[in-house]
């Protein structure tokens, strides 16, 4: 059930484009032997580095992926514009790109701003402007920032990146997540320009795997910057309510960490939840994604611990970080730069959300690669149902494979375990002890190359948004209660 061309069983990842999630993995140093002469210029600030901005030689020095055509139309503010339309039967995700990387020489520290003028003739398209570095064929890092764009107006779009490497490539696209059969973005006045170079510019000498920062989608997936300490504080039009313990329809257990491991596993990492471990997870603060409704906040109101369970609560609130301003906040925590494993099971036991158009979700990404394996997802108001995914990236058009788990009894909003199992050339996931989903190598070939270093865990709760839309459970409220996702642990065991 394709309906992105990104996910086959729900038609969001944009809850892998947060705010704040800088995608830049340090993967080594390069010696410096040259240097690009638009990198060192003094008044390369002034230059947009673009090959032909203004189209001037029609769509020459641009192009996009099968299922794609390009064309030259009118633009913004009198200048022209490429046209990337969707000609397939189904929606497309779509990348203008540049055929030529737009920068050839990085400096390590550099940084360069990407942007331009967007607009669409299907309103509720996301959109981003997106830098990606390489070191020949090494994946250095990337930055995006997403724009909903919702009417068929125009609107700038623009990202910085901070080059990780020297003697780097950026690759500089404009992306559409999802655009409908037949629809199109439209792209004026692209520009990319050097903001700053590092005072004395060196090799860079860092650790094989460091961690990156947290989610983007999609992205997912596509991340916008931060709020810094310089942007307004948070504020919130509602009065913060009391935040009290879970509830459930039974008694929560006491697990330990001496709990018993499945046959042929050991225990590797437990968290029981008597406290909010900081050493073992990060606790995201003013971040949300492009295509939900709430920001997650780090406040005892929606992250909180009580009677030995996590819980992550959303609120109906109008909460403003900055600019943005959305009508709930909600939790999301993750192990990013703290622990990750590449074999074992994974698992988790938690109560859902019944509130219509809650989403929950417990994934898995790595540091570096784009692949996904989302554990469970699942939407408020469809009490039996689980979603289980793999990506083998969630910038889109490229494999993915899933599943829609219903419960045999009983609801989500009970106790239930969700795992994961990933061996070489297999991955299994279970619903309380029950396989529900399998892929191998045999099935797909990209699997093992995909997943080939250790993942960290994410669990986080979104409000509204595409994955709800698409079930026709869009959000109608937040209850508190209702509106909780509890999880009573979290596990990971490897083999003995």
């Amino acid at each position: 059930m394709t309906t992105d061309g990104r996910h086959n069983v729900r038609p969001s990842l944009l809850k892998r484009s947060w705010v704040g999630a800088t995608l830049v993995a340090l993967l080594g140093a390069g010696a410096v032997t040259a240097l690009d002469v638009s990198a060192t210029s003094a008044s390369a600030s002034t230059v947009n580095l673009v090959a032909d901005p203004g189209f001037s030689k029609g769509t020459a020095a641009w192009f996009t992926r099968s299922g794609g055509a390009l064309s030259v139309v009118a633009g913004h503010a009198g200048h022209k514009a490429i046209r990337m339309r969707n000609l397939t039967n189904a929606p497309l995700t779509l990348a203008l790109n540049d055929k030529v990387n737009t920068v050839h020489a990085t400096v390590a520290g550099a940084t360069y701003q990407a942007s331009a003028w967007i607009s669409t003739d299907a309103p509720g398209v996301t959109s981003a402007a997106r830098m990606m570095e390489y070191q020949r064929m090494l994946y250095r890092g990337s930055k995006l920032t997403s724009s909903w764009l919702r009417t068929t107006g125009w609107v700038h779009v623009s990202t910085t990146y901070t080059a990780a490497a020297n003697q780097s490539t950026v690759d500089f696209n404009v992306l559409a997540w999802a655009l409908p059969r037949g629809k199109s973005l439209l792209v004026s006045e692209p520009s990319l320009v050097l903001l700053s170079m590092p005072s004395q510019p060196a090799p860079v000498k860092v650790s094989s795997r460091p961690p990156k920062p947290a989610p983007t989608s999609s992205a997912p997936a596509p991340t916008s910057s931060a709020p810094t300490s310089s942007a307004p504080a948070p504020t919130s039009s509602s009065p913060k309510p009391t935040s009290s313990a879970p509830t459930s329809t039974a008694p929560a257990p006491t697990p330990t960490s001496s709990a018993p491991a499945p046959t042929g596993y050991k225990l590797v990492f437990s968290d029981e939840f008597n406290t909010i471990d900081r050493t073992k997870w990060n606790v995201r603060n003013n971040s949300w994604a492009n295509n939900e409704e709430s920001i997650v906040t780090s406040r005892p109101d929606n992250v909180f611990v009580s009677n030995g369970a996590l819980t992550l609560r959303a609120i109906k609130e109008t909460y403003t970080v900055g600019s943005t301003t959305r009508q709930y906040t909600s939790g999301y925590l993750d192990t990013i730069g703290r622990e990750s494993w590449q074999y074992g099971r994974i698992e988790m036991r938690a109560k859902l959300p019944a509130a219509q158009g809650m989403w929950p979700a417990f994934w898995l990404r790595d540091n570096t690669n784009k692949g996904e394996l989302d554990i469970m997802e699942a939407v408020g108001g469809l009490p039996t149902k689980s979603v289980q995914t793999i990506h083998q990236s969630t910038d889109g058009g490229m494999g993915k494979a899933g599943h829609e788990d219903i419960l045999p009894s009983g609801t989500n909003t009970t106790w239930h375990t969700y795992a994961v199992e990933r061996q070489p050339g297999i991955v299994n996931w279970y619903v309380d002890d029950r396989l529900v989903f399998s892929k191998t190598q045999s099935q797909l070939s990209w699997l093992d190359p995909t997943f080939c270093e250790p993942m960290n865990i994410r669990l986080n709760l979104q409000v509204g948004g595409s994955m709800p839309a698409y079930y026709g459970k869009p959000v109608v409220g937040a209850p508190l209660g209702q509106s909780d996702y509890v999880i009573d642990y979290v596990r990971v065991y490897q083999k003995g």
